[in-house]
């Protein structure tokens, strides 16, 4: 008989690293607090002065990372909306979740999606996974075939798991203590680098260091146990991802738009064919595109929502026995995966693919370069030193920029290097770019 998770665990409202286990009253559930815990954050709050698409924009309608992941909550939260009314309506619901317990908790996945991607966006993520496939041998010998994995093949997804999980990132024990149904659906990819099962897509949830804590979440919520370090996903995860490809694939078009990469003609040749009712004439008469562009994508996220939601359900079995294989997109009714499909192919031909976008990312892989040399050389020094004796001034004075109690005498090199990529990858764009030419003299 086929193994199958259920929606009174998936959608547990027990926290990481405590024993609090009440859905919560009066209109605020422990979900809604998700929320509020991940947007008053630090991490959050940078997201603010990190690229999405385009590095270091001057143009301040330009989507951040923070910008994107609200409007991905938004999206979110309303696709959680209506799975959760229409799986309340079929009888799917535990009594105690009512269909807002549900928006609440994919918007609160979404918001975070992104909070552990570090400076220049997915440059930085490829400069990082670089830096130690070229190391000198020094600065990996030692570490186990599984860490040497994490490091070079680097994710912010991973990074993002660790920062909301980490003591570090709060008082107690289990970080930011999210409930167990947010961090599952917050994990993509359930999987560790060493147990992934698409190890060329180097995609992958927590690190060793962290694998523990994805082992208990993925038991309180019922994942099924996929791999020796593997687990299937959260069905919520789905409607995290959807919302992420909408928002991003239209928007970094509507972005290319802003920056005159892209004229307006040919993103409204690709939305309009998606549109079945007739346009008002208030449409025509417009002159302003930026209004033009927000009427049209709020006319594709209505359809694309119902047609999701329509596919969610009917596929909620197979999504409960973990064996849904791809994403929403590609079986909801209407034009809108080829649509999708269309936009993120534009997009990477047209506009990551430009070249000012381009010599800001090599100009990214050299300033994460110099930081990384510097920092993981003082990492090397602190794991081999006997005693605060042996620090020389210059690795001290490295060391207190990320914290002399974060990087204790002796430690494992692997651990130091988590705690450098926590500095590193919570940078903004413009503090990495500055501090990297500080250390390295101005040369970049």
């Amino acid at each position: 008989m086929t193994a199958m998770m259920n929606w009174q665990q998936l959608l547990s409202p027990a926290r990481l690293g405590s024993r609090h286990s009440s859905v919560g009253t009066f209109g605020r559930s422990d979900f809604h607090k998700d929320y509020d815990r991940i947007i008053f954050s630090a991490a959050f709050r940078r997201l603010q002065r990190k690229t999405q698409v385009h590095p270091l924009p001057e143009n301040d309608n330009v989507h951040t990372r923070l910008t994107h992941s609200l409007e991905v909550s938004c999206v979110a939260r309303s696709l959680g909306l209506m799975v959760g009314n229409r799986l309340h309506e079929k009888g799917s619901l535990p009594d105690a979740i009512e269909p807002d317990h549900m928006a609440a908790i994919v918007q609160a996945a979404a918001l975070c999606h992104d909070i552990g991607n570090p400076p220049f966006g997915h440059a930085g993520e490829y400069a990082i996974r670089q830096w130690f496939v070229d190391a000198n041998p020094k600065f990996t010998e030692g570490l186990t075939e599984a860490q040497f994995a994490d490091l070079t093949t680097y994710e912010g997804n991973a990074q993002g798991f660790r920062l909301l999980t980490n003591k570090r990132t709060g008082l107690y024990d289990g970080g930011m203590r999210l409930t167990y149904a947010t961090l599952a659906s917050f994990l993509k990819y359930p999987w560790s680098a060493a147990g992934s099962p698409f190890p060329q897509k180097k995609k992958f949830g927590a690190f060793q260091k962290e694998f523990g804590l994805l082992e208990e979440v993925a038991d309180a919520t019922g994942l099924i146990r996929t791999g020796d370090q593997a687990f299937c996903r959260h069905p919520l995860v789905y409607l995290v991802e959807a919302a992420d490809d909408i928002c991003y694939a239209l928007i970094d078009i509507e972005d290319g738009v802003e920056l005159e990469l892209v004229d307006f003609d040919i993103l409204e040749k690709m939305l309009l064919p998606c549109i079945t009712d007739d346009l008002p004439a208030e449409y025509n008469r417009e002159p302003n595109v930026s209004r033009k562009i927000s009427f049209l994508r709020g006319k594709i996220i209505a359809g694309v929502l119902d047609a999701l939601v329509d596919a969610f359900v009917a596929n909620e079995e197979a999504l409960l026995a973990g064996e849904w294989k791809g994403d929403l997109l590609a079986c909801a009714k209407g034009p809108f995966n080829d649509l999708i499909a269309q936009a993120k192919s534009f997009s990477e031909k047209q506009i990551i693919l430009n070249r000012r976008k381009v010599q800001i990312e090599v100009g990214a892989f050299a300033h994460l370069e110099t930081l990384l040399e510097t920092f993981c050389k003082t990492a090397l020094d602190v794991h081999h030193a006997q005693s605060e004796a042996d620090i020389s001034y210059r690795t001290g004075r490295v060391r207190e920029l990320i914290g002399n109690d974060a990087m204790p005498i002796g430690a494992s090199l692997y651990d130091l290097y988590l705690v450098i990529l926590d500095y590193v990858s919570g940078m903004t764009d413009d503090f990495a770019a500055r501090l990297a030419r500080d250390i390295g003299g101005g040369q970049h």
